[in-house]
């Protein structure tokens, strides 16, 4: 007579379920976040690809000036910082969405601009991800880094915390030293840095020269920076005396500040 086979599973069993399921958890994690991360880059990616679209169309406008050289009309001066810069865009209607201003793992904007014409709500502290070069123009050098994430101090080359990457804390970069950049002539990329710890700065290519000081001929150009708001002071690496080299060959001759820019109009 045929007898009917238990069909529970046995201690044994269930344990080697357990442990497969547990190992495949493992390896699933990793794949997840460096995918997540992908995702996020390629989201800032587009953004930056927008900013610098949008900046191009207001220069059509304005004899080929970005919004930093044209004299607010509502108030009466020159932009003063980033969020500045890219608002006069917004009151000018050539941007409707303020999240392109936006980063996954960054500063991010709430879509709340206001009202017109001042649009007051709009890149409000800490709303805007993105710092830029001033005083460029839409026929300036093609390879001139125009829109970037917004690095530790306006220093020119601008330099950025590895240490804190992946967080939203200002001057932060991704995992792995890496920022993104957008140049003057619209192309968008995530670069490698010259290091994934401290305070680092571009890498140092053939002759000497980085992504940044390639395009400006050893002149300085004037960053403008993002103004943060209320998010409180952020640790920085301790940098390097006078004179002394930071990763990547830059001098040590401007000391990043121990806490956030001031804020600003």
């Amino acid at each position: 007579m045929k007898t009917k086979r238990n069909q529970a599973f046995t201690l044994i069993e269930l344990l080697v379920v357990i442990t497969i399921i547990a190992i495949l958890a493992a390896l699933a994690v990793p794949t997840y976040n460096a995918v997540q991360t992908l995702a996020n880059q390629t989201r800032g990616v587009n953004n930056a690809r927008q900013i610098i679209l949008s900046m191009k169309l207001f220069s059509k406008d304005h004899s080929s000036q970005y919004p930093d050289s044209v004299v607010n009309p509502l108030t009466g001066s020159f932009a003063q910082n980033a969020n500045d810069a890219f608002r006069l865009m917004i009151q000018e209607k050539i941007v409707t969405d303020e999240r392109i201003f936006g980063c996954p793992a960054g500063f991010n904007p709430d879509n709340n601009i206001g009202q017109g014409p001042n649009y007051g709500s709009a890149l409000m502290p800490g709303e805007n991800h993105w710092a830029m070069t001033g005083n460029q123009t839409d026929t300036a050098v093609g390879n001139m880094p125009l829109v970037f994430e917004n690095p530790v101090s306006p220093n020119w080359p601008p330099v950025w915390n590895a240490d804190v990457a992946g967080q939203i804390s200002p001057g932060r970069t991704w995992s792995g030293g890496r920022i993104i950049i957008g140049r003057n002539d619209g192309s968008v990329a995530v670069e490698i840095l010259a290091g994934s710890s401290g305070l680092v700065g571009p890498r140092v290519m053939a002759g000497g020269e980085n992504l940044f000081t390639q395009a400006s001929q050893g002149i300085p150009q004037r960053i403008l920076q993002v103004v943060y708001g209320n998010t409180g002071f952020v640790p920085t690496p301790p940098r390097p005396p006078l004179g002394d080299p930071l990763p990547g060959g830059m001098p040590g001759a401007a000391p990043a500040p121990n806490g956030l820019p001031p804020s600003g109009p």
